[in-house]
């Protein structure tokens, strides 16, 4: 008889465990299924929350710029006039996996907007490792549920799990069990308690974490980040070209727009191999900063070797336009650097346009076609660089003259 009920026993006990794992597949199926149906339905809700910025007819470069400051999913965005012309353009276009979202403006204005699809990508996997997890989970804890049923003894201990189960699923996410009564030295009980309780504070905190902050916000504004700041100095070049109000009207619209997309191009590159990344393209402005996103040496020199290069590549561009007895265009660079919290594991600067306003002021100040640095500026790279000292309307700034050769290597 008893060798009957073993039998009995191991046979329900195989078709639970069939079950259990068709009911895991088909959990992680639909987690698939779900995840990749919510990004397409995530992305078109990314889209439409920029558009809706745009409808209420604010500046375009002050709205852009806080967008680009406060959303890591936005990779760039453009401004085109009826005929398709660039406006104006913010942003980087060297990231991977963009995907763009077009759109009119109430002037009839085009926007382009480019959003990142791996920061979606991050979401969307992260939710449905989740998703995986929980499904998994549960599962296991249904198979050794429906195992544990058969031993009478423990059906007291199965009423109080299921009921746990029931509490979570209706959100309550106080539910616990108690491990220290009535268990006595049942190991896999006890592990089965401790193991529900860890998920329960892992979903506890998660659905805390949740209500505190979300990634994507309605409007412009910057969350409050509980990480604390580290004070980092962040260095910034203001490339200006002159008179450039005068030479947009003097200059026919695809003359001047193929000028400044390729200077544009020369420059971000350049820019890029120093390490520093390019914070706005606008009409007659390129800023970029330095020792950003990720703690450089030498930040400061590394952008006064990239000013004098961008300088020098407009001064070649200018001197080829003059051989074509065209006009000539005149440039010249501004670098400021000041010491701003920063949040290293998010990699977000705070301050930044602080950093940019000094940069554009010293930019102001400059002759044409040099590169002046602040006075602090000037101190941290003196022994690689020969400058002149230059009064100016806001103080004392050095204007470069020549840099050390090969001083960083690119």
């Amino acid at each position: 008889m008893r060798r009957h009920n073993l039998g009995f026993f191991g046979s329900r006990a195989k078709s639970c465990i069939v079950i259990a794992l068709i009911f895991i597949v088909l959990s992680i199926t639909i987690s698939v299924f779900n995840s990749f149906f919510n990004y397409f339905q995530f992305f078109e809700y990314q889209a439409k929350e920029v558009e809706k910025l745009f409808d209420g007819g604010k500046d375009f470069s002050m709205l852009a710029k806080d967008l680009l400051n406060t959303r890591s999913d936005i990779a760039y965005i453009k401004l085109l006039d009826k005929n398709g012309i660039m406006i104006d353009s913010l942003g980087r276009e060297s990231f991977i996996d963009i995907k763009k979202h077009s759109f009119l403006t109430p002037d009839k204005n085009t926007v382009i907007v480019g959003i990142k699809e791996m920061e979606n990508k991050k979401f969307v996997l992260h939710s449905l490792l989740w998703s995986i997890v929980i499904g998994i989970f549960f599962s296991a804890i249904t198979i050794f549920a429906i195992l544990i049923l058969y031993n009478k003894n423990q059906n007291q201990h199965i009423e109080k799990f299921i009921a746990a189960i029931k509490r979570i699923s209706r959100g309550d996410f106080s539910a616990r069990l108690d491990i220290e009564r009535g268990l006595g030295n049942d190991l896999l009980m006890i592990r089965l308690f401790e193991s529900f309780n860890q998920m329960v504070d892992q979903l506890r905190r998660k659905e805390e974490a949740t209500k505190e902050t979300h990634r994507f916000q309605p409007t412009v504004i910057v969350s409050e980040n509980k990480e604390e700041a580290k004070i980092r100095r962040v260095t910034s070049f203001v490339a200006k070209i002159s008179d450039f109000e005068n030479l947009s009207s003097r200059l026919s619209t695809s003359e001047f727009s193929s000028f400044l997309t390729e200077y544009r191009k020369a420059a971000s590159s350049i820019v890029s191999d120093y390490g520093g990344v390019i914070e706005a393209l606008l009409q007659d402005e390129i800023v970029a900063l330095f020792n950003v996103p990720e703690e450089q040496d030498k930040p400061e020199l590394r952008a006064v070797c990239a000013a004098v290069e961008v300088l020098q590549v407009l001064a070649n561009m200018s001197r080829k336009r003059m051989i074509e007895s065209k006009e000539a265009i005149n440039g010249k660079i501004g670098i400021g650097a000041k010491d701003v919290p920063f949040y290293v594991e998010s990699g977000i600067p705070q301050g930044v346009k602080d950093v940019v306003t000094l940069a554009r002021g010293i930019c102001q100040d400059a002759p044409l076609w040099k590169v002046l640095v602040s006075s602090e500026v000037y101190k941290l790279v003196s022994d690689y660089v020969d400058a002149k000292e230059v009064d100016v309307e806001h103080g004392t700034s050095f204007s470069i003259v020549a840099v050390e050769e090969g001083v960083i290597q690119v």
